[in-house]
Order: structure tokens, then sequence, then C-alpha cells
């Protein structure tokens, strides 16, 4: 420990300031007692002070409150929280998540392909979607609250304004402090209305809207002004910023950037499926999108007919590679494809059919599809367990993944699986399997823990 590190109830060493908000910010925090890096959330010391401490405590801890509840692969999992009477300074711990936000991406990059954008928004449409039905609105969704993790997975943060829909009474201001963004803000939270779940998506539109164009809707550095051109202002169309943009997807997003909400797609889902059902548009020759990254080899669409001139295993490449780039839409395509076109094709092509059905399944889960998921991957495991041995690197693979899906749907027979499967890696300790086995390892640690 370093000796000039500030600790919190001798567990929690603080050691890097990864950023703030209205209310407080948040630090790289390591847990001296489970010895793993995590964040730890903390209020701003200047509003520690007699003008408004129960109130902000009351935000604070109800904050606490609903991240202990929030349980999805899209929100980072909520692990301790010191709350008043027990702590003169409260603070919150949560699992900390490597990656950058998107803040940071689009300041390197300008704008994001098509492609990129779409796979984005299905993930927080699926995040949505979930915390709605809960019933809970986000109120404060921008590019800084979303995260791509170091294997392209999107995390949603900071729930620290969020609203409990048609239970949740407070404000949207605290002191001079205007609780959310102006630049992502939907017209009834700038006049003080009350939100509802088409709120949210007004701030997602916002912000899909600037991933495309480099700007957001209402470019402009005076507040006031901002909040007045969401209320009475049309925003110009992204063709103006990005010509060339499928018209579909830019109609989608003026869509969900309505001034009536009762405008505005009803729900998440309606909003994903908008949005998903754009990228087989956008693969058709003849139409026009954005380029995807250029670190990705052969970036055909996935219904070309000269992709099926390629050998299986190529074709099978360039599916893992739009994967890891975080492309998980088009990957997810790539995928079925060649799960349906290798389907019975004999045991030659076995391996290959039973690896193409592992990564759509893994597509699946990235966006959200965590049930079809796990009922294609306990089909896949069916499939492959009287044919190979207990060992076998692929079968294990397959019943890795079967383990944290049903860690992600709640099913604690996932960390039995992870055990069973680290198990099989030590025994069979083979060189090659060392990454796999420490990826193991460590999602088993991350069960057992939480």
């Amino acid at each position: 420990m370093r000796s000039d590190a500030r600790v919190l109830d001798e567990r929690y060493e603080l050691r890097q300031r990864l950023g703030g908000g209205a209310m407080g910010e948040v630090w790289l925090g390591y847990d001296l007692r489970s010895r793993r890096a995590v964040a730890v959330k903390l209020i701003h010391r200047e509003l520690l002070n007699p003008r408004y401490p129960e109130e902000l405590i009351q935000r604070f801890t109800r904050e606490a409150n609903l991240l202990e509840r929030l349980e999805h692969p899209g929100i980072p999992a909520f692990l301790d929280a010191r709350l008043p009477p027990d702590a003169d300074a409260p603070y919150l711990v949560m699992e900390h998540i490597l990656g950058r936000d998107l803040k940071e991406v689009v300041g390197e990059k300008n704008r994001l392909s098509e492609q990129e954008v779409l796979a984005i928004a299905a993930q927080v449409c699926d995040v949505l979607q979930y915390t709605h039905a809960i019933p809970v609105i986000h109120r404060d969704l921008k590019p800084a609250n979303i995260m791509l993790t170091d294997r392209q997975r999107v995390m949603v943060l900071d729930f620290g304004v969020a609203k409990m829909f048609r239970t949740d009474q407070t404000q949207l201001t605290l002191g001079n402090r205007v609780l959310g963004t102006v630049a992502y803000m939907p017209p009834e939270q700038c006049e003080g209305r009350d939100v509802n779940p088409r709120s949210d998506l007004y701030s997602l539109a916002c912000m899909l809207y600037e991933l495309l164009t480099g700007i957001p809707p209402f470019p402009d550095r005076d507040p006031a002004r901002v909040m007045q051109r969401h209320r009475y202002h049309t925003p110009e169309p992204v063709s103006l910023h990005r010509p060339g943009i499928t018209p579909a997807l830019e109609a989608a997003i003026m869509a969900g950037l309505a001034k009536q909400a009762s405008d505005r797609p009803a729900t998440a889902q309606e909003f994903r499926e908008r949005l998903g059902s754009l990228h087989w548009e956008s693969a058709k020759p003849g139409t026009t999108s954005s380029p995807v990254s250029t670190r990705v080899p052969v970036l055909a669409a996935p219904d070309r007919p000269m992709d099926e001139l390629l050998p299986i295993h190529v074709q099978i490449t360039q599916a893992q590679a739009l994967f890891d780039e975080g492309l998980i839409v088009h990957a997810k395509s790539r995928f079925a494809s060649l799960a349906r076109n290798l389907a019975g094709h004999g045991p030659e092509h076995a391996d290959d059919a039973a690896r193409s059905r592992l990564g759509l399944a893994r597509c699946q889960r990235h966006l959200g599809y965590q049930e079809e998921a796990l009922k294609n991957l306990l089909a896949l495991a069916d499939v492959l367990r009287p044919c190979r041995p207990p060992d076998d690197r692929l079968l294990l693979d397959v019943r890795f993944h079967i383990g944290q899906l049903l860690l992600d749907l709640g099913d604690q027979h996932g960390i039995s699986e992870l055990a069973e499967v680290y198990q099989a890696l030590k025994a069979a300790d083979r060189p090659e399997d060392a990454a796999v086995t420490a990826e193991v390892r460590r999602a088993l640690t991350r069960a057992t823990l939480g």
C-alpha cells in the first residue's frame, strides 16, 4: 500500500481520480481485502456542508439502493456502500470496468461508422429495456456515461440521477447545479416536467447523432440556449453533417428526437428493432453505408456472393475479426450465415460449424439476447459431448460461455459449470491453453466472490 494513499475504512485504497459529475467523483480503488481493482464513488467535498446535506445524502442513498438491485451484464456490478449514519463521508463501491468511454472514442475518431453505431445502440437499448421494466429512467445518457470495455462490450454507467418512474418525485436540481447534461436532455426534462422511458430514448438519439456526425444535435456552449433549442427547434438532418448516411438510419434517429414523447419509439425494444433491421439494408449491394475501421481485414458485406468463394476458415476469421473490433451486429450476421450454410455438411466441417455456432451465440450474448444464446449453446454442447473427449478445447469453450450465460441470467449453476471447465483445463495442462485457463480462473473467482 502506498504511504500517501487515502484509505476508506481500512479497506479501499484510492489510487487515481477517474472523473466526476454533478454530485461526486469516481476513483480507481483497490480492495485490500479481496485484492482487486474497484471503482469508488464519493460525494464532492464542497457539497458536504450544511446547505443541503439531507437532500444530497438522500440522493446518494437512493443511488446505492438502486444500484444494488440492478443486475445486468451491461451495468457495472454494485459491490459495497457506506452511508449515513454509519459513515461521515459516504461512498459507493462498484465493479471496475476496463475500457474507454464514448466521449474519448469520439474525441479520437471524430465519428464512428454506421455499423459501429448500430452495435452500440443495440446494446444500450438492451440495458434500457431492462431498467425501464423495473421501472428506472436513467436521465443522463451521454457518451461519457457509456463505456466500451476492452472486449468492446457496452456498459452503461452513472445512475446517480436516475428516477424511479411513477414513485420518485425528486427534482432535477441540486443547489445551483442541473442534474443531467443539457446537450442530451429531452424537452420535457428541460421544462422540469415528468420524464418517462421515452425521455431516455431522446437522449440516446442525441448520442447516436453525435457518434455519426461528431457533434451533438445542438452544439452551443450556452446551456440555456441549448435547453431552449431542445424545446422548440428541430435539429439539422444527420445527412447535412454526414452525407451518404443510410436514409432509414437517419429517419430512426430523427424519430427518437421528436419533441413530443408520444411521437418517439414507444419502447427501447422498438427503437432497437428499428435500428436492428437496418443492418441488412445497409449491407445490400447498391445501398450507401459508411466504411468500417480499416484495421479489420476484408470487410465485405456478409451476404456478398464473393465471400462464399473464400475458404471456410477465412470466412470464420473474418467474422471473428469483426467481433474483436466490436462490430457485433456485423459479426453476428456473418456467423449466422456460416452456421446455416455449414449445417448438415458432414464430419469434415463439424469443427467449422461448431465454431460458427459458438461465434453466433457470443454475438447474441453481447447484444443482450442471453436466453437465445444459452439455448443455442446448450444445444451445441449436446452435439459435441457424444463425439469428443471431456477435455476437448472446443467443448470446453462452449461450456465456459454456458457458465457465463447462466450467471448473466442469475443461475448459480454457472459457478459449477465454470469450476468443471477450470478443473478440466488444469488437468489437461496444455501450454496452448494457458490464456484461456487464466480467463476461466478470473471468471470463476469473480463469480465466487460475487
